[in-house]
């Protein structure tokens, strides 16, 4: 008994201290996720990491959209093309998932489904594809362009495999993508990949969502 007793006058005393250290630091700790990709540490305290490289593409109302465009908001991203027989469509209801999780809120996210499919894949079919899944424009965008700039953003920008067969018969009518759904920060920064083809890994990307935007909130009061 005393032990229990000698407890919680310790909580007791120790509860003002943590109330103050909450308080003094005017933030709310939270987990924060980790940022992935290659980086370089240039001394210590100043790590340079992985971001987007500069692009510039077209949208389904065929305007253009650049690396530029991006910054400042958090986005996900996944490669799709319009006539993927596979799992193009699984993708595009877990984007859609996200779209309604975000309904309703001014959250400063985007989504973007980048074709691997130029040559068909034109800015007016982008947009009969966005129709088909109810896509609010003011924050899903379809994008299209050249196939090389596609390509090596997917690779180099978003570290996921992307390629072409020659070989129709192989893959989805010979394009070879990722079912990765890729979430990224408003630096440009990875900051998770998660499976549009498991229901879980969908439920993880709308909790790290969350985190994301707490990680980014006071920034964005103070801009």
């Amino acid at each position: 008994m005393r032990g229990w007793q000698a407890l919680l006058a310790l909580v007791a005393l120790l509860f003002p201290f943590v109330v103050w250290l909450v308080l003094s630091t005017g933030k709310t700790h939270y987990k924060t996720l980790p940022k992935l990709g290659p980086y370089e540490v240039r001394q210590p305290g100043d790590t340079a990491w992985h971001t987007l490289p500069p692009f510039v593409l077209l949208t389904q109302d065929s305007l253009p959209i650049t690396h530029d465009s991006l910054k400042g908001w958090v986005h996900v991203a996944d490669y799709f093309f319009t006539r993927c027989p596979g799992i193009c469509p699984q993708l595009s209801r877990a984007m859609q998932a996200v779209q309604t999780y975000l309904k309703g809120t001014s959250a400063r996210v985007r989504l973007v489904s980048y074709t691997v499919d130029p040559a068909h894949d034109k800015p007016s079919v982008l947009r009969q594809y966005a129709e088909r899944y109810q896509a609010d424009l003011r924050r899903w965008t379809f994008v299209t362009g050249p196939e090389t700039t596609l390509y090596r953003l997917a690779v180099k920008g978003y570290l996921i495999p992307v390629d072409k067969a020659a070989d129709s018969t192989q893959g989805e009518l010979g394009y070879v993508h990722s079912d990765m759904l890729v979430l990224v920060d408003p630096d440009l920064r990875i900051r998770g990949f998660y499976s549009g083809l498991d229901s879980a890994q969908v439920r993880k990307l709308l909790d790290d969502l969350g985190l994301l935007l707490l990680e980014y909130r006071d920034r964005w009061k103070a801009s």
